[in-house]
């Protein structure tokens, strides 16, 4: 029963657990740090304006509960600005009922980039969502220190695939979802792919998996090429953000004049004029704007 057990003790029936808090605090360190959905280090993080990409976001929450078989894997896709990242905050802070966020990986340039510890992030996540799954790292990693500096395919088949589908630790009553926001922005378009690579495969293997991954990047060549392999076409769905679609350029409207809104009420010289900005006014604005969130909010920032 206690077969490989350690660090733990029984004391009038009750067990107590001497070794995991040490042994997370350990295992942070082999972590992108500050990635997490509500990590300090992101605080405040891009969030969506009030009644925007309403239609996205309900799209990807759909699918996270609704996604069967083998396809469980979505892809957010568009250009710099467009807003993917705002989306990704907002489906990771409103996970649906009976979902558990097992884990959220938001890459940046700016410091969260080392894509050698993509699987060990999403792994302490997991750990901290799951007792069974936390016991069955530290045994490991005690077992085998090294782990942490193995490649991604052996990490992900140690952390993901053996404890998920060969010791069935997450059981079937809930679904997990995995985030990984700014793929591109790691610092290897070789693990880039390699992940990519990983998921699908774990996807295409394991279609009764509790896992729901969903990936956002921009459309950079050797990431699109990915997916337009007709070996992983059956893996995923995709969700293009495009900055000239009707939804994108109506939402970015909708933030103009809410923003400018603020402004005039906050501006004496303004607050009493009938109309600022002029229909013209807001019209150009609108229309260099388009679908793109990040020119419409520099050009409220510099207004």
């Amino acid at each position: 029963m206690f077969s490989d057990a350690c660090q733990f003790s029984i004391n009038n029936g009750t067990f107590i657990d001497h070794g995991s808090n040490d042994f997370m605090e350990k295992f942070l360190q082999y972590t992108i740090i500050g990635a997490e959905v509500d990590s300090s280090d992101r605080h405040p993080p891009p969030r969506c304006h009030p009644g925007t990409r309403l239609a996205i976001i309900h799209r990807c929450l759909d699918f996270i509960v609704q996604c069967s078989d083998k396809e469980k894997l979505r892809w957010i896709v568009g250009p710099a600005g467009v807003g993917k990242t705002a989306v990704m905050q907002i489906v990771a802070e409103e996970t649906p009922a009976n979902v558990v966020l097992g884990a959220s990986v938001f890459l940046s340039t700016n410091g969260r980039k080392n894509g050698t510890k993509i699987i060990t992030t999403i792994a302490y996540q997991l750990a901290v969502n799951c007792a069974p799954y936390r016991r069955f790292l530290e045994r490991e990693t005690t077992r085998d220190p090294s782990l942490h500096q193995r490649s991604l395919p052996a990490q992900f088949k140690k952390f993901i695939s053996e404890p998920f589908i060969l010791r069935n630790l997450f059981g079937s009553s809930h679904r997990y979802v995995v985030i990984i926001d700014g793929l591109d922005e790691c610092d290897n378009p070789h693990l880039q792919r390699e992940l990519l690579e990983l998921i699908s495969s774990f996807c295409l293997g394991n279609p009764k998996s509790p896992i729901v991954w969903i990936v956002a990047s921009r459309p950079e060549p050797h990431i699109t090429s990915f997916f337009e392999d007709n070996k992983y076409s059956s893996v995923y769905a995709k969700e293009e953000m495009m900055i000239d679609s009707d939804e994108a350029c109506e939402d970015a409207q909708l933030y103009l004049r809410d923003e400018l809104t603020k402004v005039k009420l906050a501006d004496p010289t303004l607050e009493h004029k009938q109309e600022w900005p002029s229909q013209l006014e807001f019209t150009r604005i609108a229309t260099a704007a388009g679908g793109l969130f990040a020119y419409a909010s520099t050009v409220i920032r510099y207004i």
